[in-house]
């Protein structure tokens, strides 16, 4: 990871200097637990941020705990039940309606209300209404990830002759530069795939072919994925794989060794990959090609959309001292910590002048980023519904079988739709 060490001394300096301490000094021994995911370089990045945090609240110790990102909802939820909840929790925009419906929550808005620093407005307002559940704010957005970015090696791109890829354009170009980046040995043998995303994210391929997940997002009553436009988009994923050939297979990644998607673009083997903002830190580490981002593709007729996430931090409503948690939420999810999640590579912050300015905006790899700022306007969050877990699984084991060329898309995706409808939306 590079590291820009005089912005953030800079940046810590100013955090020291600054108010955001609660009206009466926490007594000493006060301690706050917090919770989050992430792998251990995430952690360090938080850990760094809560240290300074603490140096501004003299008496206060704040405990970092975390968990694997798909052990987390199990994690924290077995926490609730022994009665062992952390006081603030990082909650993503796919996570919160499960915790916001059971109702552990406390609603930031009375806090907000009062605290002239914070001002809704200066946020994203797709993330706050996210993050908004039957008018309770549960949590302040740290930052905006629209899941629109292909990380490309440029390297590759120089040697095979292939014009950089420029944002605008479609799916069409796309294929076509996939094509030409994959190389095969005198075998027929796949040295080198054009194209892997970080796992299945077959739902930005409904989104850019104009389909919809659910009827309505905020309050949805249908699964609309047996649509034309759905299943058109998500054949040509599958199409990738099996047609093309551009993108492995299951029986590739076998033969590759089980590699993460990640680490096959990092050691080149793909050319491009498809993920969100958050995995710059990572890819900040290449030494051997250099790299850059450009917005995914758009659909048929032109069609921009995609994808959309979001992380922030909330506090349980067990919490014996909310006052101050709301203090390290805010430090966390505000200015400060935005400024300093952001001057890492790994977010892009949720208050809008911050994404738009040079904490975001730095300069360094990856420099073509800008696209991302106004990105967010295009994105779709996953549908708020308790149960989009459980029935986003159900679609997304159905639609392994369209990967392996066992079933067309229309075929899965007409079963998983009333498999879903038929357990989830019942008329």
């Amino acid at each position: 990871m590079e590291k820009r060490t005089w912005f953030l001394a800079c940046l810590f300096l100013a955090v020291l200097a600054v108010g955001g301490c609660s009206s009466s000094a926490p007594k000493s021994g006060t301690t706050l637990r917090c919770m989050g995911w992430g792998d251990e370089a995430e952690a360090r990045i938080l850990q760094n941020a809560i240290a300074e945090f603490k140096k501004n609240h003299p008496g206060v110790e704040v405990e970092l705990a975390r968990a694997p990102y798909g052990e987390y909802i199990t994690k924290v939820l077995t926490q609730f039940a022994g009665g062992t909840a952390p006081d603030v929790m990082a909650v993503n925009a796919e996570q919160m309606v499960s915790f916001a419906s059971k109702d552990v929550f406390l609603d930031l808005k009375s806090h907000v209300e009062k605290d002239p620093t914070i001002k809704l407005s200066d946020f994203y307002p797709e993330a706050i209404d996210h993050y908004t559940f039957n008018g309770m704010l549960t949590a302040l957005p740290r930052d905006i990830a629209p899941v629109a970015v292909i990380y490309y090696n440029k390297s590759e791109f120089d040697a095979a002759g292939v014009p950089y890829p420029k944002d605008g354009w479609d799916y069409q170009q796309f294929l076509a530069t996939a094509q030409k980046l994959t190389k095969k040995n005198e075998k027929g043998q796949v040295t080198q795939f054009g194209f892997v995303d970080a796992q299945p994210i077959w739902d930005a391929w409904v989104y850019a072919f104009g389909g919809k997940l659910v009827d309505d997002e905020k309050k949805p009553t249908r699964c609309l994925l047996d649509s034309p436009e759905a299943i058109a988009g998500v054949q040509f994923r599958g199409d990738l794989i099996t047609r093309y050939h551009v993108s492995p297979s299951t029986a590739d990644f076998t033969a590759m060794g089980g590699l993460g998607n990640s680490d096959l673009f990092m050691n080149g083997t793909v050319a491009m990959f498809y993920s969100g903002i958050w995995l710059t830190p990572q890819f900040r580490g290449i030494q051997k090609f250099d790299w850059d981002v450009v917005e995914f593709p758009k659909g048929p007729g032109g069609r921009r959309a995609f994808p959309l996430s979001a992380a922030g931090y909330g506090i349980v409503k067990t919490c014996k001292n909310p006052d101050l948690a709301y203090e390290l939420v805010k430090y966390l999810a505000g200015e400060m910590g935005q400024k300093y999640m952001a001057s890492t590579g790994l977010t892009q912050p949720a208050l809008k002048t911050l994404a738009k300015s040079d904490v975001f905006l730095d300069g360094q790899r990856p420099k073509s980023k800008g696209f991302l700022v106004d990105a967010v306007k295009y994105g779709h969050f996953q549908p708020v519904d308790p149960n989009v877990t459980e029935w986003y699984q159900m679609i997304s084991s159905e639609l392994d079988r369209v990967w392996n060329g066992d079933e067309t898309a229309q075929q899965a995706l007409t079963k998983a739709t009333a498999l879903v409808n038929g357990k989830f939306y019942k008329k």
